[in-house]
């Protein structure tokens, strides 16, 4: 009897781990798609005005981690993009065609899996937050854009 029930404890949570690394690996995906689409956003938009370019850029990284599997307004708050222009300590001036950007999207994933949330989320060699009661760990990518 007791074997029974510690054995349907391991399968359980073998089974809900593996629920839970499927969401995290569709959520790469969707921080992969929204790096990608608000680089190219960036890149379109930057040499008319670059705060704007900016601000369209996270827009449309949030949309798409927004409607992503899993997905929703409270990890659309832990989306954030950084913009570094190549080459070290460039002035912040107006961008020209051809000129290279590092854009970097980290966006928060909740771990919405019982018993196992807990366990990824001290185990994730990861940065991650908890935020009340529900626990976040934040996925990132990085593209370069050039602008055009």
């Amino acid at each position: 009897m007791i074997g029974f029930i510690i054995g349907t404890v391991v399968i359980a949570t073998v089974i809900f781990s593996i629920i839970q690394l499927s969401f995290l690996f569709a959520g790469q995906g969707a921080v992969e798609t929204a790096a990608h689409f608000a680089a190219r956003k960036f890149a379109i938009n930057a040499r008319t005005d670059l705060r704007k370019a900016k601000t369209a850029a996270l827009a449309e990284a949030s949309s798409l981690c927004r409607n992503r599997p899993g997905g929703n307004w409270e990890s659309v708050a832990l989306t954030n993009l950084d913009f570094a222009r190549e080459g070290a300590n460039s002035p912040e001036a107006a961008p020209t065609a051809g000129e290279a950007y590092s854009i970097r999207l980290t966006h928060g994933v909740e771990l919405i899996v019982p018993w196992v949330n807990r366990l990824l989320f001290v185990l994730a060699p990861v940065p991650k937050a908890r935020i009340g009661s529900k626990y976040y760990l934040f996925l990132y990518t990085t593209r370069w854009a050039t602008v055009e």
